[in-house]
C-alpha cells in the first residue's frame, strides 16, 4: 500500500510549516536543519501510513482517503540520501516513545513498500535518555543529537 498521499519531496534548503511537528519538535528540527542538511538531496514531511480503510457503501474515495489520514501513522521526516532514506522522529528529548515511533514507522514503511530506497530509523533530538541511547545501538536507530 503506498503513503495515504503522494509524497512531496522538498529541497533540503526549504523552511516553512513542519506538519505533525509541535512548536518544540520543530525548533529541533530546524537545529538540526542548519547543522545536517548538505547531508541530504531532500525531505518528506508528514508521511501518513498504514491507516484503516473504511469499507462503507456511500462514503466517498476523498472521506475514505480522509479516514486513512486520520487513523495513519506520521512520519515527521523522510531523508533522502544517496543509498537510503531515513525515517526520522524529531523530539527535543528522545524517549522510549521516541525509539518506538522510529522503528514502527521504518517497519511499516518497508512493509508498504513507500521509498525506492533501504530504509533505516532516526531520531533526531537535543538530549537523549542514556538507557534509551543504549537500546538505539542494539536495535541499530540512528540517533543525531543537536544541543540547545
Amino acid at each position: 500500500m503506498p503513503a495515504v498521499y503522494a509524497l512531496d519531496v522538498k529541497p533540503p534548503s526549504w523552511r516553512g510549516h513542519y506538519r505533525h511537528m509541535q512548536k518544540r519538535d520543530a525548533a529541533v528540527w530546524e537545529k538540526f536543519l542548519e547543522r545536517h542538511a548538505a547531508e541530504f538531496l531532500g525531505f518528506a514531511y508528514d508521511v501518513a501510513l498504514g491507516g484503516v480503510l473504511l469499507q462503507l457503501d456511500g462514503v466517498s474515495d476523498e472521506e475514505r482517503r480522509g479516514w486513512q489520514y486520520t487513523t495513519a501513522l506520521k512520519i515527521d521526516a523522510a531523508g533522502y540520501q544517496s543509498d537510503r532514506v531515513l525515517i526520522i522522529e524529531v523530539r527535543p528529548e528522545a524517549q522510549v516513545s521516541a525509539l518506538g515511533a522510529a522503528i514502527a514507522y521504518t517497519l511499516v514503511a518497508r512493509r508498504d513498500r513507500v521509498f525506492p530506497l533501504a530504509l533505516a530509523p532516526a531520531i533526531v533530538c537535543e538530549y537523549v535518555q542514556p538507557d534509551v541511547k543504549w537500546a538505539a545501538r542494539q536495535l541499530g536507530v540512528l540517533i543525531i543529537e543537536v544541543p540547545a
